[in-house]
């Protein structure tokens, strides 16, 4: 028996199988907000991805020169030195965290406190949305729990039916002469003549803000020193992650982590940022920096940067205040993240990067510097570990030198220790595997919009992210779908050829254990990759919001289940084809009847037009329209193989 011990465990395993036997007994009973804990469970995250560095730089190289192999292995090498420095700089962040609710809780008290409160103007910059997109965030804007409010809506696309849609609800329209910096020019040409409340809520043409968003705000500026208050971004639609995975609320949205604990932790060291909606802003500080800066497409980030060179902080609020719309379709999807790596990036070599501005404290310098190393490999460094074990396979180069054992106990104690400890910090937002897939699927536009702003710096044009429209078909991104299966396919093969003794040589030697297992993994990661990108359709053209609140049907109690602009769902029971629905706050709707299943009623309005406003402030302004903590791996995962093995689009 004892000499049986080491065939079951080897002990090479040992460090990873201790780590997480003591995650599996201490995590769960941890408080996510204890300060050491935190502190303790990201630092050992620290410590293991550092010893994985030294072992990496030191131990897995051959001799630098000039021939293929060992360039390629530097290069990776390299690459992945900067991975694992973005990964110890966003942990180091982790240590800490924020919790503005019981400050805002007291500003709040003192602004009902008082007799007269300042006014606001609400801004909606908008291009090309349409009404039922741009509708919504305008009506939201003018129902704001707040006595003097005005609601301008930017209009760069010059409509003249949005002009008389604002009129009629009593918003101010305004356009400009021409269309130059985008985003940034369009709030810069209103600021030289439109509005002169003190305070200016921003709000992209497809966010809604909470009736109650500016009392819980407005308080956290009665310190002078605060210039800037943003809020999360939350979305009431799957992006398309979410939803070409079947995963729904069981699996995060991809901003999840970055909104939900990222940035709760940078305003702990002073270093949280602008984020382009949803937040406020003093007027006279965003004047006094020369307004919204041009220099870059995230003029957003760029924002929080020119105002702390004078002196003011950007404050993060972890409350979700307002919903929008999340890109619909992956095309959307890959599009916002390459503008926003092409602003990252193009951010650098401006004069008010933080990198060359001064008053800039030193964990902001830190937060740009770990936003420039995610896109300039950690994203590029998934496409390089997808590329990784075909390159082995078909030349016998592999990544790394070193043996099986060896690499088993260094990379398992890092690979646990940034997994589990993302994951706990995130309440499971981040799942292993998952994570993956955003990353590889932007990989190639993203690198290419880096190349354009390290290799032609000055002006790029802001791109905007198109919302709205049908989305009621399947989508097969080819190009995307094949890249994906060639890289598959070259992995899959590979692997084959590698077990053939007279062709083992191309990729033989002790790297294939290493290369088997990796090869495994990127050929899952591929796998879900090549399933993002054929879009399933949606089903409906309005998403339908859980609620649960009694109704009139016909009269008679019923239980409403959930709501759109187009139809809901009630627990009843009804033999009518047309139905009488009462909808508090809403009032009488008429609709037909569709289906029953299982004591539901399922119904679509007809004739609603003057109910319309009403029913959109209902769905939109309360908090409902906010995502709820449905977060479920296990869920997620057999979403996951229903997609892959049963489910048709």
């Amino acid at each position: 028996m004892p000499g049986m011990l080491p065939d079951l465990m080897p002990p090479e395993l040992a460090p990873t199988l201790v780590m997480v036997g003591l995650a599996v007994l201490v995590l769960p009973s941890l408080p996510r907000d204890h300060p050491w804990g935190r502190a303790v469970v990201m630092g050992i995250s620290i410590l293991a991805l550092g010893q994985y560095l030294v072992w990496r730089l030191t131990a897995t190289l051959p001799p630098l020169s000039l021939q293929p192999g060992a360039l390629w292995m530097w290069a990776v090498a390299v690459m992945e030195a900067l991975t694992l420095a973005n990964a110890m700089i966003t942990a180091l962040f982790l240590t800490r965290h924020s919790d503005r609710r019981a400050q805002a809780d007291a500003g709040e008290a003192r602004l009902t406190a008082r007799a007269s409160l300042p006014p606001v103007d609400v801004i909606i910059p908008t291009y090309n949305e349409p009404l039922e997109v741009v509708e919504r965030s305008i009506l939201g804007a003018l129902a704001l729990d707040w006595p003097h409010v005005r609601v301008w809506v930017l209009d760069d696309g010059k409509r003249p039916w949005l002009a008389e849609y604002c009129a009629a609800k009593g918003a101010h329209w305004v356009t400009r002469a021409d269309n130059r910096d985008g985003k940034a020019g369009n709030v810069n040409a209103w600021l030289k003549g439109g509005g002169s409340a003190p305070y200016i809520l921003v709000l992209d043409a497809d966010f809604v803000p909470q009736r109650r968003f500016l009392r819980r705000v407005l308080g956290l500026f009665d310190d002078d020193g605060v210039a800037l208050v943003q809020t999360p971004q939350s979305f009431f639609n799957p992006d398309p992650i979410q939803l070409n995975l079947l995963c729904g609320t069981a699996l995060a949205d991809e901003q999840r982590f970055f909104y939900h604990d990222f940035q709760p932790a940078l305003d702990a060291w002073g270093a949280s940022f602008c984020c382009g909606t949803s937040f406020v802003v003093r007027r006279d500080r965003l004047e006094a920096v020369g307004g919204v800066p041009t220099c870059s497409v995230t003029e957003d980030m760029m924002t929080t940067y020119a105002l702390a060179a004078r002196g003011w902080r950007t404050l993060y609020l972890n409350e979700p205040l307002s919903a929008g719309l999340a890109p619909e379709g992956l095309a959307e999807f890959v599009s916002q993240r390459a503008r926003w790596c092409l602003g990252t990036v193009q951010s650098m070599r401006s004069p008010r990067s933080p990198f060359r501005a001064r008053g800039i404290g030193w964990a902001s310098r830190l937060c740009f510097l770990n936003a420039q190393l995610f896109w300039l490999a950690a994203v590029p460094m998934m496409l390089i570990a997808m590329v990784a074990p075909a390159v082995f396979w078909w030349t016998g180069t592999p990544a790394f030198l070193a043996a099986p054992q060896t690499f088993l106990a260094h990379f398992g104690p890092r690979f646990a220790a940034e997994a589990i400890s993302i994951a706990w910090v995130s309440r499971w937002s981040v799942v292993p595997v998952l994570s993956g897939i955003a990353p590889l699927v932007i990989a190639p536009t993203a690198m290419a919009a880096a190349a354009r702003a390290l290799l032609k710096p000055g002006v790029h044009r802001f791109k905007v992210t198109l919302k709205g429209g049908d989305r009621g078909r399947v989508v097969v991104h080819v190009r995307l779908l094949a890249w994906l299966g060639a890289l598959m396919a070259a992995t899959a093969a590979g692997m084959v050829v590698g077990q053939i003794p007279e062709l083992a040589g191309m990729g033989g030697g002790h790297g294939q254990a290493i290369n088997l297992g990796w090869s495994a993994y990127a050929l899952g990661i591929l796998f879900l990759a090549m399933l993002v990108s054929v879009e399933v359709p949606r089903v409906r053209r309005e998403e339908r919001l859980p609620f649960r609140e009694m109704a009139l049907l016909d009269g008679r109690p019923a239980m409403l289940e959930d709501l759109s602009l187009g139809g809901a769902c009630l627990r009843a029971e009804t033999s009518a084809d047309t139905v009488v629905m009462e909808l508090a706050e809403v009032g009488r709707l008429t609709a037909q009847v569709v289906r029953h299943k299982g004591g539901h009623v399922f119904v679509r309005f007809t004739h609603m037009a003057a109910q319309r406003d009403a029913l959109i402030r209902k769905l939109y302004t309360g908090p409902q329209a906010l995502p709820g903590d449905t977060l479920n791996p296990t869920r997620a995962l057999k979403a996951v193989m229903r997609r892959s093995f049963v489910s048709k689009v």
